[in-house]
């Protein structure tokens, strides 16, 4: 059977909102079990043979003809960061052949909160923005914050865990997502991605599947194509576990951790965020990946860098690639003329 026969989504043509706000419907109290829930989520971790497809299916705007198809297959291990009854947070490292010798790579992140009440949107245009649910739209969800190689924001959606007919998995409200890293520096047609999100454990490991528009912004907002896409993680025998990626995390987490909470401390602070992707003809993450390598020698020559230090270098770095940022300070004034 193809792999596409795995996607469960309706692919209808019909156009949807394009608004970011994601609508969760409140759930029966008697169907919440979050600790089942967050079992669901730990069994995420692991090392994995990934493959990666994407399709564009229909064409919704006149003249556009699908590209095509886009495929992938890599290793990956996914290891557990933060794990409390109310909030799992998993890293994603890729391991990678260079000169011969297997090379980890650090890759996304995701961060699962038990109803949360504060997401963070991106708004098309390198800009994110706070969205507030109410306790009862909240009421037995999960959001799933997605972040960059580098920890920055990427998107972020709410939805419920479900566990019928033996099989766990959770679907976003729709949800708005930037250009993905393998089309952001080749194609500038479109400007954001709207869809779903779905996660489910399957008996060989775990797949992430995604229905989505890719939709122009402007006066008059509309649909270029549909894309489905289909993550499959397949889990590695225990001689395959990836030391090289685990290996890299024991080293540098501490950086890493420094990083988190420098990057929340901006979201805190701003409630509308732009960011540049180039500052001075870097990267942000080319940046981030340097300092986190010093940190790294510093470590191994037992020369560490002092916490503030560190902190320090890393609040400047992000500094440099905020566009504009709204504080909340100005938000409340704006909000109370």
């Amino acid at each position: 059977m193809p792999r596409w026969a795995l996607l469960t989504l309706t692919l209808a043509c019909a156009p949807r909102s394009i608004s970011p706000t994601v609508q969760v419907e409140a759930p029966a109290a008697e169907g919440c079990d979050p600790e089942r829930d967050r079992a669901a989520i730990l069994r995420m971790a692991g090392s994995y043979r990934v493959e990666f497809a994407f399709e564009e299916t229909v064409s919704l705007s006149e003249g556009y003809t699908p590209r095509a198809p886009y495929r992938t297959t890599g290793t990956e291990w996914v290891g557990v960061v933060e794990d409390t009854p109310g909030r799992v947070s998993l890293q994603h490292i890729l391991v990678v052949t260079k000169d011969g010798q297997p090379a980890p790579l650090k890759h996304w992140r995701q961060d699962w909160t038990f109803e949360d009440t504060e997401l963070l949107e991106f708004r098309g245009r390198q800009s994110w923005e706070h969205h507030a649910l109410s306790p009862a739209e909240a009421r037995c969800t999960w959001s799933q914050a997605v972040f960059e190689v580098d920890d920055g924001p990427r998107y972020e959606g709410s939805g419920r865990w479900t566990h019928a007919r033996g099989v766990s998995s959770w679907q976003s409200g729709e949800t708005w997502r930037p250009l993905p890293r393998r089309e952001y520096t080749k194609r500038s047609d479109y400007d954001v991605l709207t869809g779903t999100n779905r996660h489910a454990l399957t008996p060989t490991g775990w797949v992430h599947e995604q229905d989505s528009l890719k939709v122009v912004l402007g006066p008059v907002p509309h649909a270029l194509v549909r894309e489905r896409g289909l993550n499959v993680y397949t889990r590695l025998p225990e001689a395959q576990s990836l030391p090289e990626a685990s290996a890299y995390w024991t080293d540098t987490q501490g950086f890493w951790s420094e990083v988190r909470q420098e990057w929340h401390a901006l979201f805190q602070a701003h409630p509308h965020l732009t960011m540049r992707e180039n500052a001075e003809g870097r990267r942000r993450s080319e940046e981030l990946f340097a300092l986190a390598e010093t940190y790294r020698q510093r470590q191994r020559e037992g020369k560490p860098e002092s916490a503030a230090n560190m902190r320090a270098q890393i609040r400047a770095t992000l500094e440099r690639f905020v566009e504009r940022g709204v504080s909340a300070t100005a938000s409340q004034r704006e909000a109370s003329r």
